[in-house]
């Protein structure tokens, strides 16, 4: 798609992921526009950015804002359709997939906005600020990978008694 090799479309989307969803979801209580203020002062503090990099950055920000923007809307129509569905005596495999193709449409949506974005702001970056991104995701896998083995250890733990 975009002429861009694998490697960079998983950083990319890494990146989003990183410095998108989680600076977005810490600041639930603000507006959207108090949201896009204050992730991207953090980004250009944690990451350093010039004048160029925190404008792609800003981009990326404010697309993220517009299109969280249409989610209520999207989780009530969902919610609704869930509920008709639980009101039915049968539930069949064709409706359920159905919802699940509309939350596929929805998320692909969202990422044919963002992710050609994040590339372009990821691009911007110098091989120091490309580090500590890698450096900033090998301490959210050693995480990840910290819950999933304290997880593993508890559901053994439970199954043995």
């Amino acid at each position: 798609m975009f002429g861009l090799k694998k490697k960079t479309w998983v950083i990319g989307g890494v990146v989003a992921a990183l410095l998108g969803t989680a600076a977005f979801a810490t600041l639930r209580d603000h507006s959207p526009e108090k949201r896009v203020q204050r992730v991207t002062e953090r980004v250009v503090g944690k990451l350093d950015l010039n004048t160029s990099q925190e404008e792609a950055f800003s981009k990326v920000a404010k697309s993220y804002v517009s299109i969280r923007g249409t989610a209520p809307e999207f989780m009530l129509d969902l919610s609704s359709k869930l509920k008709e569905l639980a009101k039915d005596e049968t539930l069949t495999v064709e409706e359920v997939n159905q919802l699940r193709d509309q939350i596929k449409s929805e998320f692909d949506r969202r990422a044919d906005v963002l992710v050609p974005e994040f590339v372009a702001f990821y691009n911007t970056l110098d091989d120091s600020q490309r580090e500590r991104v890698v450096n900033k995701l090998d301490k959210l896998t050693d995480r990840i990978e910290h819950r999933i083995s304290k997880k593993n250890y508890r559901k053994k733990a439970n199954e043995s008694e």
